[in-house]
């Protein structure tokens, strides 16, 4: 065993540049309290000097937004493996994400597994760095506030993983410099074996505390590239409207969450298409936005819409809008579907013909924000809350300001709708809604609508896709990499 364990030693370059700790061993303690006697962390010391190295890594870690899970692999996970899009594009480990067959040895899983974990590594580097700051280094006040914004940053991470894979390895703390004195205490630390999904909520709800966290993070009322109460809040009630059987979840906290966003004083933009005009930078209606200028650009645009500024397309677009979804729009009167697809030529006909293709449209150019929670998310999903407390009226209420806002107020939908009808609604609001924002599958999952929905999922030319669906395939595998560097890790069902 010895041995296997320093051979790994040269395998860990990923995963200790997310854990970067400090080089050296003191002997003496931190002057910092944050440490206890016994545990091994009164052995190290933080590597900031002051408040601006911090910083600097605080926004190192907030760059992890830009990443590829968060400018691709979102969308592929959440709108081409569900019933949004087609998978557009050329590629074989893409097109079986789109036909929800994913396997262990997908680049897919790996790249998805190892960026969220290198985001929670650089949060938790932080938040642990600042800890152990001298307390003549650092205000008490900025350094809890640089805590709790490296605590939203890993819940994220572990929120999102907790979603895709159910159990995840974690780890929460420093790691010092490996030698072959100490790698039998710190390898269970560095691979360690995956903690249960009720342990992994516990850990997210921990980081999001009100009292710990969430009172330190920086009230406003309009988007920003950095954590907030609204971020925050909003983050808390989709975890709490997840985390277990849907039947047993607190939809009385969830509610209670959104309203504290609201509480915030973001406000929906009067028109739509204002959310995507690339200069319409942290509107009122934005929550948490990932900020983007021509000069330090996004690549998404480039994947899904265009490859130049003149508009052209040469090769195969990801994330093709589906038949179906187009065809649930009222396409003369709903604002959201000229904003959401546009119509061009296209130098192929794989899905549409090749003089009129659709195209996602919400990333239009280089310098477009990438959004990643705004108010209507948040109004949807206490609106999915409210109908599961049996508060239809309410929730109604909710989805027709959201239509009315996309100018389908004279269609309004009936207030005193039954519960399973409401159910039905919220859902359809909230796929029209958010469209390619990352958010159908998680959906169709937290509400166990994934089977119902996608077994009657058509491809181009109207014939079922999926007979049936196995649950397992609710998770993704495990990368059969990370299982062969750490025999702790075991594989998901069905894999």
């Amino acid at each position: 065993m010895m041995k296997k364990k320093i051979l790994i030693m040269a395998s860990l370059s990923l995963f200790l540049g997310a854990f970067s700790a400090c080089e050296d061993f003191l002997n003496e303690n931190p002057q910092a309290d944050f440490t206890e006697e016994g545990t091994g962390e009164e052995d190290l010391v933080s590597k900031y000097k002051n408040q601006a190295e911090a910083e600097a890594e605080l926004s190192g870690a907030y760059n992890n937004f830009k990443a590829d899970i968060f400018q691709q692999e979102n969308f592929m996970l959440n709108d081409v493996q569900s019933d949004n899009c087609y998978v557009g594009g050329d590629g074989t480990d893409e097109e079986y994400v789109d036909m929800i067959n994913m396997y262990a040895t997908n680049k897919k899983v790996q790249l998805v597994w190892e960026q969220y974990l290198s985001m929670a590594g650089a949060a938790t580097n932080v938040l642990e760095n600042v800890k152990l700051m001298d307390v003549s280094a650092i205000a008490d006040a900025e350094r809890k506030r640089i805590m709790a914004e490296a605590k939203f940053i890993r819940a994220w991470a572990y929120f999102d993983m907790v979603r895709i894979w159910g159990g995840i390895p974690m780890t929460n703390q420093l790691v010092p410099a490996l030698t072959n004195d100490n790698i039998e205490r710190w390898y269970p630390v560095i691979y360690p074996e995956r903690t249960p999904e009720d342990g992994v909520y516990e850990q997210i709800l921990k980081d999001l505390d009100e009292e710990q966290t969430i009172q330190y993070l920086d009230s406003q009322h309009k988007g920003g590239f950095k954590a907030s109460k609204g971020a925050a809040y909003g983050l808390l009630a989709k975890v709490l409207a997840t985390k277990g059987e849907k039947g047993r979840r607190d939809y009385t906290k969830v509610v209670e969450f959104c309203d504290k966003v609201i509480a915030q004083g973001y406000q929906l933009v009067g028109d739509f298409d204002d959310l995507w005009k690339p200069d319409n930078k942290f509107t009122t209606e934005s929550i948490f936005e990932v900020y983007y200028t021509t000069e330090a650009p996004n690549w998404a645009y480039w994947t899904l819409l265009k490859e130049y500024d003149d508009g052209s397309v040469t090769w195969r677009r990801y994330c093709t809008p589906t038949h179906d979804f187009i065809a649930k729009f009222d396409k003369v009167n709903d604002s959201r579907y000229s904003s959401s697809i546009i119509w061009k030529n296209a130098p192929y006909d794989v899905y549409y013909p090749a003089d009129n293709y659709p195209f996602s449209y919400k990333i239009r150019e280089k310098n477009s924000e990438i959004i990643l929670m705004r108010l209507a998310d948040i109004l949807l999903l206490k609106a999915e809350a409210l109908v599961e407390l049996d508060k239809v009226p309410e929730a109604i209420d909710i989805v027709n300001r959201i239509r009315e806002r996309a100018g389908l107020g004279t269609s309004s939908l009936n207030r005193n709708m039954g519960q399973s009808d409401a159910r039905l609604a919220v859902e359809n609001e909230r796929q029209l809604e958010l469209y390619m924002e990352g958010q159908r599958w998680f959906d169709l999952v937290r509400n166990d609508r994934l089977t119902e929905v996608m077994t009657k999922h058509k491809n181009k030319d109207g014939k079922i896709l999926f007979a049936s669906l196995q649950p397992f395939r609710a998770k993704w595998p495990i990368p059969q990499s990370e299982i062969d560097k750490n025999e702790r890790l075991t594989q998901n069902e069905g894999y």
